[in-house]
């Protein structure tokens, strides 16, 4: 009988899970610690990795939420050799930051053909992304009934498209969108000028009625009539449009992803190894997608959803056309001395 593709990749998944559940019973292996960042995708993370790969090693997932920023966390574990995780869900920058402190990952082992399906740049040698995440703006319909912008310039032109706007209060990113609004090309945004950047800034201060702080408190200015229009992380916008509120989001903007990575030392790591790579099947990565609206980095995931799925998540062809991959290299070198003065900024 002659197998298709997909059904020998199903078949050699199977295969390699039972051999990864031998291992973890020869080393008294029963359960792994994952630290995550809570809420609504840790909920979605159970039901497309957590729970199928315990239903199919016999190994328990334990899933707890790390700091908005668990760089400091992550370096104190190690450095202690107190490892409370296994694996830890990081974004590109924060690895970046790790990197330049020492040695702090253990490799995964992932040749690089097995990842012949992702989108370029979500794989290293100690970290695998499985979900991207844009940063877009989105625009109350109310307020604008003829069209709102549709690109950064526009965003800040406050002239033809007048009203409350929001602002992300973090460096990270805003300071990208300054540049996209001061005309910089997205190609030839990095290295940031940052003195540019903070100019863009100052001419927009006085149009900015919140620089929101958290994902859910954007969520929930975009549900209100607080703001008319803001900058947003594309999974919290499509939340408050199911919610019912009515905007529309523009996929103008930056792509970031996050992902796994393992901590050098970890008791646990051949273990943890397979479970981050357990997290690049495009079946699991759908699931995944379809229920944190993040888009999957296994392009193979959108054989597995429906095209209305699909149409929604940053890395589907239509939607990943309109946006830049942020540069983690350039922040993991620069954050420090840069989010000092954007905080000095915002005192001004």
């Amino acid at each position: 009988m002659l197998l298709t593709r997909r059904a020998m990749l199903a078949t050699g998944a199977a295969g390699g899970l039972l051999g990864v559940a031998r291992r973890a019973r020869a080393q008294g292996v029963s359960h792994l610690t994952v630290a995550d960042v809570g809420a609504e995708p840790s909920v979605a993370m159970r039901r497309a990795f957590y729970e199928p790969f315990e239903k199919e090693t016999g190994i328990a997932i334990t899933a707890v939420p790390h700091a908005a920023d668990p760089v400091t966390q992550f370096k104190l574990m190690v450095d202690a050799r107190s490892y409370i995780w296994d694996v830890c869900m990081l974004n590109s920058e924060h690895v970046a930051r790790l990197d330049r402190e020492g040695r702090y990952f253990e490799p995964l082992n992932i040749a690089p053909a097995e990842t012949a399906d992702f989108i370029p740049g979500m794989t290293t040698d100690t970290w695998l992304a499985f979900s991207v995440y844009a940063v877009m703006m989105a625009w109350q319909n109310s307020h604008f009934p003829q069209g709102g912008p549709r690109n950064w310039p526009e965003f800040w032109d406050v002239k033809r498209f007048p009203g409350r706007r929001g602002l992300c209060r973090s460096p990270a990113a805003t300071m990208e969108l300054a540049l996209l609004a001061d005309g910089v090309a997205p190609d030839a945004l990095y290295p940031l000028d940052v003195d540019r950047a903070f100019a863009s800034l100052a001419r927009l201060r006085d149009n900015v009625a919140i620089w929101w702080a958290s994902g859910a408190q954007n969520t929930l200015l975009l549900e209100s009539d607080e703001i008319d229009l803001s900058d947003t992380w594309s999974s919290r916008a499509q939340a408050a449009r199911a919610s019912g509120a009515p905007i529309t989001l523009v996929w103008n903007g930056l792509y970031v992803a996050d992902g796994w990575s393992v901590p050098i030392g970890c008791p646990r790591a051949d273990i943890a190894r397979a479970f981050v790579r357990y997290c690049m099947r495009p079946d699991r990565q759908a699931v995944y997608a379809i229920h944190s609206t993040n888009g999957p980095t296994n392009r193979r995931a959108f054989d597995y959803m429906r095209p209305e799925n699909a149409a929604l998540l940053p890395t589907s062809p239509d939607n990943f056309k309109g946006l830049t991959g942020f540069n983690a290299q350039w922040w993991g070198e620069n954050s420090k001395w840069v989010s000092e003065r954007f905080e000095e900024f915002l005192l001004e």
